[in-house]
């Protein structure tokens, strides 16, 4: 670990939380992802590699632990009390990211499988309709690839591929419209009275289908920020 020389709390947490990656690492902790293969879907610029030993180092400096599961399943890793004692920070730099920091997104920045993984995992369960329902998304940035979810009221699963069942309810957007409805930058009612996202479904689906998500954890703090 490189050292700043400095007897300095700040210089302190700063060498253990400054390395690139690493505050993005205890941002998914911080929100409950904790295997490995969770962990590096969130992180798409994230060689595997890399991710271990950010993992290694933080689990040197106390901030999580690995936590076998129980048999069949993944191991885990979870956040000690030093970690979840990171979530005040996390919060804090959320809420000045959100009012300093965050404009427009950048064409390098929107990553339409990294948001099927966002989706997947703020789904409200209990609101889902009985059975499967399948999602299909079609970008206008590229026409020749669809993505699908596949809800079910226990599960919910991203798929690459045709899935092999019939599209329920179809959504076509352009990526950056979907990223900014989900991370609270732009209304959903808005976009669809703009015809920049076009949901077409049964209608009770049609109607139903935004409260499906719980979107994304940032979204209150960039609604505020855009209220000031």
């Amino acid at each position: 670990m490189d050292t700043y020389g400095q007897y300095c709390p700040v210089a302190r947490a700063a060498e253990i939380l400054g390395d690139r990656w690493t505050l993005l690492i205890v941002r998914d902790l911080v929100h409950d992802v904790r295997t490995f293969n969770e962990l590096s879907r969130g992180l798409p610029g994230l060689s595997r590699g890399l991710l271990s030993q950010r993992l290694r180092a933080l689990q040197a400096s106390g901030i999580l632990e690995p936590h076998e599961a129980r048999a069949g399943a993944r191991s885990e890793y979870r956040l000690t009390p030093a970690g979840l004692a990171l979530r005040g920070v996390m919060e804090s730099l959320l809420h000045w990211g959100a009012r300093w920091a965050f404009e427009e997104p950048a064409p390098q920045e929107l990553d339409p499988v990294l948001l099927m993984w966002w989706m997947r995992r703020r789904v409200c369960h209990e609101r889902l309709p009985a059975g499967r329902t399948v999602v299909q998304f079609d970008f206008d940035e590229d026409a020749e690839r669809s993505f699908w979810l596949l809800l079910l009221p226990d599960d919910v699963s991203v798929c690459f591929h045709p899935p092999g069942f019939d599209t329920d309810v179809w959504v076509r957007t352009d990526l950056a419209t979907l990223y900014e409805v989900w991370l609270g930058r732009a209304r959903y009612e808005d976009a669809v009275s703009r015809g920049e996202l076009r949901v077409r479904s049964l209608p009770a689906l049609e109607q139903a289908f935004p409260t499906w998500f719980l979107w994304s954890d940032a979204a209150p703090a960039v609604r505020a920020a855009l209220d000031v």
